[in-house]
C-alpha cells in the first residue's frame, strides 16, 4: 500500500506545474508593478485625474486595488485605493477610470496603509 501511496504522490508532484503553469500565449500585454506606478489616470473626457503611487495584492490574491495620488483644488493632496479593475490601460503608458473627475475622487475616504511593508 505504501508504495502505491508513494506513486500516487510522484505523479501528483510531477503533473503539479502543469496545473498551475499559464498558457505560453496571453490574451494582452501584462504590466508589470513597477510600470504601474507613476502611471498617470486620465478619465473619459481626457482629464488627468490622478497618478498610480502603489498596487496592492490581498494575501489570498483574489483582490487586488490601486493606491491613487490626487492632487486637488489650491495644492490639496490626498491618497485613495480603488479596484486595480476599475482601471483601463489606456494609450501609451496610461490608464483610464471612466467618467471620474477629480472632485469625485476627492469624496473618496483617505487611504490608510493597515499593514504590510507598505
Amino acid at each position: 500500500m505504501l508504495k502505491i501511496t508513494g506513486l500516487f504522490t510522484a505523479a501528483a508532484i510531477a503533473l503539479a506545474p502543469a496545473a498551475f503553469a499559464r498558457t505560453a500565449t496571453r490574451p494582452a500585454p501584462m504590466w508589470h508593478s513597477t510600470q504601474l506606478v507613476g502611471t498617470p489616470v486620465y478619465n473619459a473626457q481626457h482629464q488627468k485625474i490622478g497618478t498610480v503611487a502603489d498596487v496592492l495584492v490581498s494575501p489570498t490574491g483574489a483582490e487586488t486595488e490601486a493606491v491613487l495620488n490626487i492632487s486637488g483644488f489650491v495644492g490639496m493632496k490626498k491618497e485613495i485605493a480603488v479596484p486595480l479593475n476599475h482601471l483601463i490601460p489606456g494609450a501609451g503608458h496610461t490608464m483610464a477610470m471612466g467618467h471620474a473627475t477629480k472632485a469625485d475622487l476627492m469624496a473618496f475616504p483617505d487611504y490608510q496603509d493597515v499593514g504590510g511593508d507598505g
